[in-house]
């Protein structure tokens, strides 16, 4: 193989090095959560506060990625991913350093520009140097990277709260990032075609405003409901900015982000697919930890044990099912992993305060199965009918709409939790005429909530199925212009 400099490269060292690297960033993307009671008890802040290094964390992130296609065509994929790791490395050692709350922010925010440049990098960058009928196995193992990573992301973080400081979930990255900065200096080439355009200043600045303000708002609602002005506000001018994003690039012939790609059924119904499938699978995460804590009173290492099997099996069943792929395409893996999902999800809306665990381990690890059959497979079916520089854009406006869908759907979970929980909340001098009364109500009004929020990510489920009949049969060779 030779890059774009007619220079042989290895294909395995490059692989191994994305892999790697990528494996790094995606670890960290959720383990912070388990540490917030710890942080907001160091700096003394309240949970609104704290809450930042997740909403900025996803702001960063999605506004990085719309822009890294135009960066992944304009300059060479060694200096994109070196930079993008130099970033994160910055952040980690920003964070980990940090004296008080506010830098352990700006670290946590530099570190999602490198993340939100590393995600649809690798994704990209296996479907040019693999063959359509390799991309499915590659896309495997690059699932194994974006999907199995963050899902370690908790039981990690629960070990290291037990037995170490929180700035050790930062201290701890810093090795093995700084190493892969380095091997990559060696092995990273030059493959992505190159189709250099001027920047376009207002494409950016409207898909920055409007990416960053519709996920501000999805991420606010767990906190100010719904009906808050700062959410609807936020949705409005989210909503609004991406119009005009979408009317400024639809007629650009080298636009920062080709949405025109959406209007290819292959591509659009893969995405979709994907989309849902990784917004149920956030969602549970989120929400079954809760469940495991608050209802079970587990401790976080404990509720992170729990979910350790359903990750643990995604990785290996992402490495199955890229090789599935390749062999008999993306809808009957995309029926199966669908119908996997429903399954495994529609239990949980079944849940009890004595529910075995291991019923939820099992129920887990079917749900993980189902979005590890589609996720990075899905993800090659939707560059079937792409070619060339649409491949960045392909995998960058896939990867867009998988995270303003996970946001949009965990916010979604999150306020139907909130609002059935609090609806059924038993009345306050309960609490001092019949203590056991008041407190077996305040577990039902908790499991009513718990319920309603599965029962959504089920409706998630039945949902993708529905996309899933429509996928391509077979791969077609060529690709749409």
């Amino acid at each position: 193989m030779v890059d774009n400099n007619g220079k042989p490269y290895s294909q395995l060292a490059l692989t191994l090095t994305l892999v790697l690297g990528t494996f790094c960033t995606a670890l960290t993307t959720n383990m912070l959560v388990t540490a917030y009671p710890t942080l907001m008890r160091t700096f003394s802040i309240s949970s609104a506060t704290v809450q930042w290094l997740t909403t900025g964390f996803l702001l960063v992130m999605g506004i990085m990625i719309p822009v890294s296609a135009w960066l992944l065509n304009n300059f060479s994929l060694r200096l994109i991913y070196m930079a993008a790791l130099t970033c994160f490395l910055i952040g980690l050692i920003v964070s980990f350093t940090a004296p008080n709350f506010q830098l352990i922010l700006l670290g946590r925010l530099i570190q999602a520009i490198g993340i939100g440049i590393t995600f649809p990098t690798i994704q990209t960058v296996l479907l040019v140097i693999y063959p359509p009928e390799k991309r499915g196995t590659m896309m495997g193992l690059g699932g194994i990277v974006i999907g199995l990573a963050p899902a370690l992301g908790p039981t990690v973080s629960g070990w290291i709260l037990d037995n170490a400081s929180w700035r050790d979930l930062f201290g701890m990255m810093i090795p093995p990032v700084a190493i892969v900065l380095l091997i990559a200096a060696f092995t990273v080439r030059p493959v992505i075609p190159l189709k250099k355009s001027a920047i376009d200043g207002w494409a950016i600045g409207l898909s920055t405003i409007g990416f960053g303000s519709l996920l501000y708002g999805f991420s606010s609602v767990g906190e100010h409901g719904w009906t808050s002005a700062i959410v609807i506000i936020s949705l409005i001018i989210g909503i609004i900015f991406i119009a005009g994003f979408v009317r400024r690039e639809w007629p650009q012939k080298a636009p920062l982000l080709n949405i025109r790609l959406l209007k290819i059924p292959s591509f659009t119904v893969a995405s979709m697919i994907t989309g849902l499938a990784n917004t149920a699978m956030i969602g549970i995460q989120v929400v079954l930890p809760m469940y495991l804590q608050n209802v079970r009173g587990r401790t976080p290492l404990v509720s992170g044990l729990i979910i350790l099997p359903g990750a643990l099996l995604y990785g290996l069943v992402s490495l199955i099912s890229g090789r599935a792929y390749d062999l008999i395409g993306g809808r009957r893996l995309a029926l199966m992993g669908t119908f996997l999902l429903t399954l495994g999800t529609l239990p949980f809306a079944l849940l009890t305060r004595h529910t075995p665990y291991p019923m939820i381990i099992m129920e887990y690890m079917i749900l993980m199965s189902g979005v590890a059959l589609v996720a990075m497979p899905l993800t090659a079916a939707s560059s079937v009918d792409l070619h060339g520089i649409q491949l960045s854009h392909g995998t960058a406006i896939n990867s867009t709409m998988r995270q303003i869908m996970t946001s949009m759907g965990t916010a979604v979970l999150g306020s139907v939790l909130t609002n059935v929980a609090n609806q059924g909340q038993p009345a306050k001098h309960l609490l001092q005429t019949a203590p056991l009364l008041y407190q077996n109500q305040t577990y039902a009004a908790a499991m009513r909530g718990f319920h309603a929020a599965f029962l959504v990510a089920t409706v998630m489920g039945i949902i993708s199925f529905i996309f899933a009949i429509f996928v391509k049969r077979t791969p077609k060779k060529g690709a749409v212009q």
